[in-house]
């Protein structure tokens, strides 16, 4: 296994307490303290913690803001490459154009030789740069004529920081702001989201994301959508039917409490979700391939797949914004080549399937996924078989209606003072394309919303100081 820096994922959720605190000095993730409700939602084997449940009405305005949700909404699926991966492996920069041969040879002996070349493919748009073999996933849909990939091969911000919490904050906010309180997806669903419709925004874990961190509405975090069941603990059969009847009955009664309100808000919408989604508990698994690995990830893209196909009276689940991390983790400071290898092929390959997937249900049109990680690796590798925490990386956006192509340019391996100097002064590589600009494409052309007011320092378009925005669909 590889070694990784020291507890280097903490700012994840805990279940009811909102998002820790973390390491003295780093900025709070965007969520800290966002209240956590239950929601049961059966038919679909549904276990959901919604955050910002304080905005939730009554079970009536529940029941009337799902009726009036419910339908195909263009949907953004982030999946975050937890740790930093290393976009140079990812993308390796030997190809048929030997332009960085030297320099990569000198930079990354052992890395370089830990991947075999004669798998690795050249990448079309810029063929110095070469797939790994184990993102054949991603070489697959880059080769597919339904299916758009857009590579950022150096991606970033100015002024890169080297701090896993601060660099990922800073993705996750949309935002060089270290006092952000909200995701660069929750604004957007604060924006055009229902205060009553938790499912608009879904983190695939136990855990909220905090890219989905709201101010006004609710958003939910769903773990399994098969092994939950809405059971009584100790009692089975009639006693159980005798017992949901008894919740329905109550929920349907208003007290005049607050708190027992909203206790009977969340139990009445439950059931009231069990009896409009009786009919869609059955929507079929998948007829495609997935990679067989034991993984939280492929089993969450079968998830989320089942739910944007799921349909009601005609009508599609409100979700909009959905947030995964992908299989593994690429924090690879020593002994980097089998992990890595392992963890991009399961999650690039599962990737894959997921758009097959998508497609086989007649879905793939209404989804883009952004893949992404908090920063690249050195250029140089360590003494220890990995190499350390870097600056720009690479990210990929994809979908059907994504117009292919590269976003930014590679720019080289050469030193910093030199002509075309692809390397800052630090010897990390330089940043060619902004993410603050991706964000903004991705809201401006496929969601359809202006990104001012939700990246800060987007500007209107195209005024002068805003964002490069790359022409994704």
């Amino acid at each position: 296994m590889h070694r990784h820096c020291h507890d280097y994922a903490r700012s994840y959720a805990s279940a009811g307490q909102g998002l820790p605190s973390i390491e003295p000095g780093m900025p709070l993730p965007a969520g800290t303290g966002m209240s956590r409700r239950s929601m049961m939602l059966r038919s679909l084997g549904l276990g959901v913690a919604v955050y910002g449940a304080g905005a939730l009405g009554t079970t009536e305005h529940v029941e009337a803001a799902i009726n009036d949700a419910l339908g195909e909404h263009k949907v953004v699926i982030s999946v975050f490459m937890d740790g930093g991966w290393d976009a140079l492996s990812v993308l390796a920069p030997f190809g048929t154009d030997h332009t960085h041969e030297a320099n990569v040879a000198a930079l990354r002996p052992g890395l370089l030789g830990s991947i075999d070349r004669t798998l690795a493919t050249p990448l079309a748009a810029d063929p110095s740069l070469s797939w790994h073999p184990s993102a054949a996933g991603l070489r697959d849909l880059w080769n597919d004529p339904n299916v758009g990939v857009a590579v950022a091969p150096a991606v970033g911000y100015a002024t890169p920081n080297y701090s896993h919490f601060t660099s990922r904050h800073f993705w996750e906010v949309g935002a060089l702001d270290v006092n952000g309180t909200t995701g660069w997806m929750g604004r957007y669903l604060d924006r055009v989201g229902r205060p009553d419709v938790p499912l608009q925004g879904l983190t695939m874990g136990s855990a909220l994301s905090p890219t989905l961190a709201t101010a006004n509405v609710p958003v939910a975090a769903v773990f399994d959508i098969d092994r939950y069941t809405y059971s009584y603990v100790g009692a089975s059969g009639r006693v159980t039917d005798v017992a949901t009847a008894q919740l329905r009955a109550l929920a349907a009664k208003a007290s005049g409490d607050t708190q027992r309100d909203q206790s009977r808000m969340v139990t009445g919408s439950s059931f009231q979700l069990v009896q409009d989604l009786a009919g869609t508990s059955a929507t079929p698994l998948p007829t495609v391939a997935y990679p067989t690995d034991p993984s939280y990830f492929v089993d969450s893209l079968k998830d989320v797949a089942r739910l944007l196909a799921t349909n009601v009276s005609g009508a599609y689940l409100p979700v909009r914004c959905v947030a995964l991390r992908g299989h593994g983790g690429f924090d690879t400071h020593s002994d980097e080549a089998a992990s890595f290898a392992d963890n991009l092929r399961i999650t690039t390959q599962g990737i894959k399937a997921f758009f097959a997937d998508l497609a086989a249900r007649g879905q793939d049109d209404r989804v883009v996924m952004l893949v992404w990680s908090e920063f690249g690796r050195r250029p140089a590798e360590n003494g220890s078989g990995g190499c350390d925490h870097g600056a720009a990386g690479n990210a990929f956006v994809i979908g059907k209606t994504v117009r292919q192509g590269l976003i930014g340019e590679f720019p080289g391996l050469v030193k910093a003072g030199t002509t075309s100097a692809g390397l800052m002064t630090d010897g990390n590589l330089r940043a060619t394309s902004d993410f603050r600009g991706i964000y903004s494409a991705l809201l401006e052309q496929w969601l359809g919303t202006d990104a001012d007011g939700i990246i800060p320092g987007a500007g209107a378009r195209p005024g002068a100081g805003a964002f490069a925005r790359p022409q994704l669909v």
